[in-house]
């Protein structure tokens, strides 16, 4: 952190007794096990110790002096969000229970600019909402490559055709793909191990559907796409996370990872803001914020200024209510580039409706 944060006595006391309505002693053990092992609860706090709130003031004594504290404040949000108390602490914090990086080049509060573009949303539900989505996006590696997915479906990712290119051109093999759910940064400055990533392997029958981009996708001139151009790829993963836990803890009191889905509602038009969730280039999740800027005439793409760079293809694109809205695919190839592309999620939706492709994202 740039300047250190000091907790006073009074927030201490009010995150410990959080902690202890919320967790156990084995619920406690398997949060910091699975966030910052070999750290543990025990190894801090030996039953021995004492007292079940007297060693979790020993285990945010620990956090403190090694400046992870901000990090054991994501880490219990994320595995009890509906928890008011720690709910209301991350948020007066600022965190997503992720630490997902923001990259905000608007210069504006981030709390404004929802009350700006959001009609029925305020900003402690989209830090609410936030983290849960972040757990539903992931890094697809990829050999010599690799762009973002998000599940659509237990165990089905959508992401664009072009990033999934070499499998299907036969550079690479399906087996050597895996996809890097949880992929997140350490939110303080302790050189912590990044949070634990949960790692899945594709299906034997992989490929679900795919659809190729347009010859206009990379070009200044924004052209016409076809209605079947949405450079979209559905693959199907080896295991169900969508239904697991995230972190695939085996704590019955976590909340199912689940995933993204499909609402019918106001598109984006220009002016208003687009939030990304990517993983750039393989790095840990981002998020960034931008405003539209243009559609073509058909309405089958649409431009803004977020950024993003290589790997960001087909990362979820969200208006101020945090509703899906389009799969982002294309950049300016131009440098510095002028502008990032997507195409409107609806186009993908009408596609698998036309082709009988069942997702189980609609509501």
């Amino acid at each position: 952190m740039t300047d250190p944060w000091q907790p006073s006595g009074p927030w201490m006391m009010r995150f410990r007794q959080a902690l202890a309505q919320a967790f156990n002693d084995q619920t406690m053990e398997l949060l910091t096990f699975d966030h910052f092992a070999p750290t543990t609860f025990s190894t801090i706090a030996s039953p021995a110790a004492g007292p079940f709130e007297y060693r979790l003031q020993l285990l945010i004594n620990q956090a403190r002096m090694e400046d992870w504290l901000l990090d054991l404040v994501a880490a219990a949000h994320e595995r009890r969000p509906k928890n008011p108390v720690l709910a209301a602490i991350a948020d007066d914090l600022g965190l997503t229970a992720g630490g997902a990086r923001l990259d905000n080049p608007t210069g504006q509060p981030l709390q404004l600019l929802i009350q700006a573009n959001a009609q029925f949303i305020t900003p402690a539900l989209f830090a609410q909402r936030l983290p849960v989505l972040e757990g539903r996006i992931c890094w697809i590696a990829i050999p010599g490559g690799g762009g973002t997915g998000f599940l659509v479906g237990p165990d089905l990712l959508l992401t664009n055709e072009h990033v999934i290119r070499p499998i299907l051109d036969g550079r690479v093999g399906a087996s050597q793909v895996r996809c890097w759910f949880d992929h997140r940064m350490s939110l303080g400055n302790a050189g912590l191990p990044q949070k634990k990533i949960t790692e899945v392997a594709l299906a034997g029958d992989w490929l679900v559907d795919s659809r190729p981009p347009s010859t206009f996708d990379w070009t200044p001139a924004l052209g016409d796409a076809g209605p079947e151009e949405t450079d979209s790829a559905l693959i199907r993963l080896a295991d169900p996370v969508g239904d697991m836990p995230v972190g695939s803890s085996s704590d019955p009191a976590d909340p199912v990872r689940g995933w993204i889905r499909y609402e019918a509602g106001t598109p984006l038009a220009v002016g208003k803001q687009v939030f990304l969730l990517q993983h750039p280039e393989g790095e840990p999740l981002q998020l960034t914020i931008g405003t539209v800027t243009a559609f073509n005439n058909a309405g089958t793409r649409v431009r803004y200024d977020a950024n993003s760079k290589n790997g960001s293809s087909g990362a979820p694109c969200f208006d101020a209510d945090l509703r899906l809205v389009a799969l982002h695919h294309a950049h300016d190839p131009g440098f510095p580039p002028a502008w990032n592309q997507a195409v409107p999620i609806g186009m993908v939706r009408d596609v698998w409706r036309k082709h009988g492709v069942a997702a189980g994202w609609e509501d």
